[in-house]
């Protein structure tokens, strides 16, 4: 009997925890190929549109090609897009697929992680749950829809589980020699991709961890001498040395490859807030990490109804799930591992450093921006997520009640994220607008950066819309995540069209005319667009003049 209670007090948590991650993977597979679609924007799209360029130029940096914020885009989802181009099936399957396994792997790390850490199956089973529930439609779009910093967050488990391996209870020379090359492999591919990035997401929390380490360990004279030793090892300095020496090179090899690239502004160039404006900018700093939590409320929603008890349980408890571990920290902190404390205290300070840069900075310019766009912050903010797995050993009984309430609450309330009554809609009209082109053979176009990448992904490259600037002075090339080759006159043989929505319609009409633009031959309107079709490329074909006519003389007989 005994044994028996033993067995099912070990193996059902363990079952509970399987079918919580046959939940989450069924939710979030169906926003990646179904909900998404609707969604899904021209951010998302450049892998898709970036990995056939490659492979038409045959380089993996093109020449042609516009980057911004000095990303080389190194590593990322264009290199498992490649073969979808490849085979001739660059669409939108091509990125979903690219994102679930992405999602998949990042699931199976985070297990190896926390099992490499002493955690029990269940534990480190949940640690890839709480970071796959649908907490709001901003956590979806940011993570899994466009999943642009999920490969952040990733890069992150994958340091600390290097550092784990290169620690000294890694018996296994061999082990801490694969380790070592992992790691400076890993660390040499992300400065080569963007040494500011790189500053900003690792070392400053890096440093700022090590000193917090430092700070808290003063307490124990033999917890604080350990941590100076192993800093002042031999093999920790030579790693240390041989690291500074492999990010030196990266920064190099970033600028000679700069030097011979196309690159545009961008987040790089952020500037400091007016202190007038400031106050306001904080706040919508704030209301967009409430809105990313899940912890914000729409409009109108009544207070005496369940929907409005649950929005207020949500504002009040959700931001307490981001404070607790950093609060458990100092108490725990001789209980727990090197790693443990290393990776809590590393995710809390590079998440005070993004969040202060978005309140701070014009990071995205305008309040509305800070407010509705706070995806920096992404991969920190999964990893404290993480961090309440690590640190539920040290949770009182009503903490654990606590966290576990709101667990229930975001996954009971995920699903109206993850299928919106809205979504088939939508998908329907962009599949309808994509068939209705193809219809009437028009397969080269423009339109603003919006408003093309996602349709050419969705046609899968049979419709090819390129970025373009529309305004009242001309119609400009759109340097922003594109190709000059796009603007090439000889770009396309046959018919081009510009796609403009209702609010660019007459801004575009004016630019044609700034431009000296022919006149375009024909028109639609399509639901939210209006489509003008040219005879040939108009950016290359200049309106004639016609010739004033001839005044007739008379003269007396």
């Amino acid at each position: 009997m005994h044994a028996k209670k033993h067995f099912l007090k070990k193996t059902l948590p363990l079952f509970g925890a399987f079918l919580l991650l046959n939940v989450v993977l069924y939710e979030i597979s169906f926003y990646i190929f179904k909900t998404y679609r609707a969604y899904f924007n021209s951010d998302a799209a450049i892998a898709n549109i970036l990995a056939e360029e490659m492979v038409y130029a045959g380089s993996f940096f093109p020449s042609h090609w516009w980057y911004v914020n000095n990303d080389l885009w190194v590593f990322y989802k264009q290199i498992l897009v490649i073969p979808w181009v490849l085979l001739g099936k660059n669409g939108y399957f091509a990125h979903a697929f690219t994102v679930f396994f992405v999602t998949i792997f990042m699931i199976i790390f985070v297990y190896a992680f926390l099992r490499s850490l002493m955690f029990s199956r269940t534990a480190s089973l949940m640690g890839g749950i709480v970071v796959c529930v649908g907490y709001s439609p901003m956590y979806l779009r940011e993570l899994y829809g466009e999943a642009a910093y999920t490969w952040y967050f990733l890069f992150m488990i994958a340091f600390m589980f290097i550092f784990r391996k290169l620690s000294p209870h890694v018996l296994s020379v061999a082990t801490q020699i694969k380790a070592f090359i992992f790691f400076m492999a890993l660390l040499y591919l992300l400065v080569l991709a963007n040494p500011v990035r790189f500053f900003v997401y690792y070392v400053i929390p890096f440093l700022g961890a090590l000193g917090l380490s430092l700070y808290l360990a003063k307490d124990s004279l033999k917890t604080f001498q350990g941590v100076l030793k192993r800093l002042r090892s031999l093999k920790r300095i030579l790693i240390i040395l041989f690291a500074l020496a492999v990010m030196a090179i990266g920064i190099v090899a970033h600028q000679s490859l700069l030097e011979n690239l196309k690159v545009a502004g961008g987040a790089n160039q952020a500037a400091l807030i007016g202190l007038e404006r400031l106050p306001v900018h904080v706040a919508h700093a704030f209301l967009g990490l409430f809105n990313f939590i899940g912890a914000e409320w729409g409009n109108n929603v009544p207070a005496a109804s369940l929907e409005g008890g649950i929005a207020l349980l949500k504002f009040f408890l959700y931001p307490m799930v981001l404070l607790l571990p950093f609060l458990h920290v100092k108490g725990s902190f001789f209980q727990m591992s090197a790693t443990e404390r290393f990776f809590v205290l590393f995710s809390y300070v590079g998440f005070a450093l993004i969040f202060v840069l978005y309140a701070t900075t014009g990071l995205h310019e305008h309040a509305w921006a800070a407010r509705n766009n706070i995806r920096y912050i992404s991969p920190f903010l999964m990893m404290i997520l993480v961090c309440n797995v690590m640190m539920w050993r040290f949770y009182a009984l009503f903490v654990k009640l606590l966290v576990s309430l709101c667990f229930i609450l975001a996954l009971g309330t995920s699903w109206q994220y993850i299928s919106p009554k809205e979504w088939r809609a939508l998908v329907d009209e962009r599949i309808a607008f994509v068939e209705e082109l193809r219809s009437r053979g028009l397969h080269f176009g423009y339109a603003t950066y919006w408003d093309s990448h996602i349709y050419t992904v969705f046609s899968d490259s049979e419709v090819d819309i390129r970025p373009i600037i529309m305004s009242k002075e001309g119609i400009k090339l759109e340097h922003w995540l594109s190709n000059d080759r796009w603007y090439q006159k000889d770009s396309t043989a046959g018919k081009v069209f510009f796609v403009t929505d209702e609010k660019n319609c007459e801004v575009f009409q004016e630019g044609i005319k700034a431009s000296n633009m022919p006149d375009f031959i024909d028109s639609f309107t399509y639901g939210k667009y209006t489509i003008f079709i040219f005879e040939k490329n108009p950016l290359y074909e200049k309106k004639t003049a016609k010739p004033p006519k001839k005044k007739r003389i008379i003269t007396p007989s």
